[in-house]
């Protein structure tokens, strides 16, 4: 643990007066400033790079959105590069992306023959093979399906003589 917060911590006690122990303390607490200090400055410091990168980005794409502003044709294609490159730039994510869904989940970039391959294993379906039980149970449900469609067809007809009848 850091001594200076050690003694921070222990500074509000009472102590009887003794010269030594006062000239520590004050010197201590230069000390416990001095840190606090460098260590808001390395703080803000790093706070103004980040933000420094974010202003740059801010300007850039005030740039791209108002280049129909932009009078200087040298400023002007600069802003088309920059244009380009960002959507070169999406474009490479967006395909990362898919190519990381398509190898489900591996790291691995595929090319367009595999991508080919994959497409045609995903057409080419080959026949499901069922076991015994499972067509017994599929054949009970429909059964039961017909079944049922057969009570509902004779209650509507039911239902149909009846109010013909009356």
């Amino acid at each position: 643990m850091d001594p200076v917060y050690e003694f921070e911590k222990s500074k509000d006690t009472a102590v009887r007066y003794d010269r030594n122990v006062w000239v520590n303390t004050v010197q201590a607490m230069e000390r416990l400033d001095h840190i606090r200090t460098e260590r808001e400055s390395r703080f803000w410091e790093r706070r103004m790079r980040n933000a420094e990168h974010h202003k740059r980005e801010m300007i850039k794409s005030n740039l791209i959105k108002n280049e129909t502003l932009i009078a200087d044709p040298e400023i002007k294609a600069k802003v088309e590069e920059l244009k380009e490159e960002r959507r070169r730039k999406r474009e490479e994510k967006r395909n990362r992306h898919l190519n990381k869904s398509l190898n489900m989940g591996l790291d691995v970039e595929m090319g367009e023959k595999q991508k080919e391959d994959i497409d045609m294993s995903v057409t080419e379906k080959e026949p499901v093979k069922i076991s015994k039980r499972k067509k017994q149970k599929i054949a009970r449900k429909q059964k039961l399906l017909n079944v049922n469609r057969n009570i509902q067809t004779t209650k509507r007809s039911k239902n149909n003589i009846e109010v013909e009848s009356d």
